[in-house]
C-alpha cells in the first residue's frame, strides 16, 4: 500500500505478507492444489479488505506457480471473485524487473552495478542495473519449495546425517541450474529480497524479519546457519528466535539457493532489502 508524495516519492502505508505456498506439489503443466488455492484466496480476501479500508485501488499479481499451472485461468477467475481485481500473471523477466525497481528505490546514482536477487518458492529472479537503469534480467526455475520437495530430507524430518547428505546433493544440482547467473557478473553490490534471506538474517540476529532490512548477510554466516538448521527437527526450527514458522521446513532449501547464487555471482555478502517486487510493481511506469 503506497501513497504518492511530492516530487515523485512514495510513502508505504501498509506492508504485509502471508506465505500460502501456492505452488506446493505443482509440476510443470499440472494443477494448483485445492488446499493451496484455498489458503491463497483467504489471504487475497483479507488483503482486499485492508485495501478497501484505505479506499485504495487494488491490483493482483501472480508469479511462478501460476505461470506453470494449467488451471491459471480458472484460478484467476476465483481471485477476481473475491477481490474484484483481474489477476495479472507476471513473466519471469517482469518479476525480476519489479524486484529491481523495489529494491533500488531511492538508491543514489553513483555508477555502481547493482544486482537484485529474489528467491521465491518456484523460481529465482536476478536483475542487474546501474544508476536506476535496468540492464539485464534473468529468471531461473528453481526456488525454496522446489528444492525442498526435490530433497525432502531438508524439510526437518530427518536432521543430522541424512539432511547433510541431502544438502550436498542439493548444492550440486542448484549450482548446475544457477550457472547462467555467471553471465551477470561482475557486480558492485548484491541486494537480497524476499523471505529466505530476511528470515535467515533474523535467525542469526535473534530478532524479527521486519528488523533486518538494511543489514548485511555474509555467505559465511549463511552457510553456518544452514549447517545449524540441518541438525534440527522442523519443530525445533519453528521456535528459533527470528524464524517465521511457515518457512521452517523450506528455509534450508531457500538458503542453499541463496548461497549458491552468491557463489556463482562471485560475491561474499548481500544487503538485505524489505522493498521487493510488490513495491516495484506499484512503481512501474504507466503505459
Amino acid at each position: 500500500m503506497v501513497h504518492d508524495e511530492p516530487g515523485g516519492a512514495v510513502e508505504q502505508l501498509e506492508h504485509r505478507q502471508t506465505g500460502t505456498r501456492l505452488g506446493e506439489g505443482l509440476r510443470d503443466g499440472g494443477s494448483l492444489a485445492p488446499a493451496a488455492i484455498a489458503r491463497t484466496l483467504a489471504a487475497a480476501t483479507e488483503f482486499a479488505a485492508v485495501a478497501h479500508d484505505y479506499a485504495a485501488s487494488l491490483a493482483c499479481i501472480a508469479t511462478s506457480a501460476v505461470r506453470r499451472a494449467e488451471d491459471a485461468v480458472a484460478f484467476g477467475e476465483r481471485v477476481f471473485a473475491v477481490t474484484g481485481a483481474a489477476l495479472r500473471v507476471l513473466s519471469g523477466e517482469e518479476e525480476a524487473a519489479a524486484s529491481y525497481r523495489g529494491a533500488t528505490c531511492g538508491v543514489p546514482h553513483d555508477g555502481r552495478r547493482i544486482a537484485v536477487l529474489d528467491i521465491g518458492g518456484g523460481s529465482t529472479e536476478c536483475a542487474v542495473g546501474c544508476d536506476g537503469a535496468l540492464l539485464e534480467t534473468m529468471s531461473i526455475e528453481i526456488g525454496s519449495v522446489r528444492v525442498a520437495e526435490r530433497f525432502p530430507a531438508l524439510l526437518g524430518a530427518e536432521p543430522g546425517e541424512a539432511a547433510h547428505a541431502a544438502a550436498i546433493a542439493a548444492r550440486s544440482e542448484i549450482a548446475r541450474i544457477l550457472a547462467p547467473l555467471r553471465a551477470l557478473a561482475p557486480i558492485s553490490e548484491l541486494r537480497c529480497v524476499a523471505g529466505t534471506p530476511l528470515t535467515i538474517a533474523a535467525v542469526i540476529a535473534g530478532s524479527h524479519v521486519d528488523e533486518v532490512s538494511g543489514s548485511t548477510l555474509t555467505r559465511e554466516a549463511l552457510d553456518a546457519t544452514i549447517e545449524r538448521l540441518l541438525d534440527l527437527y522442523v519443530d525445533e526450527r519453528r521456535v528459533l528466535a527470528g524464524m517465521l514458522a511457515q518457512r521452517a521446513d523450506i528455509i534450508v532449501g531457500g538458503g542453499l539457493v541463496l548461497s549458491e547464487a552468491m557463489r556463482v555471482l562471485d560475491v561474499t555478502s548481500g544487503l538485505l532489502e524489505k522493498n521487493d517486487l510488490l513495491l516495484g510493481f506499484l512503481l512501474a511506469p504507466t503505459e
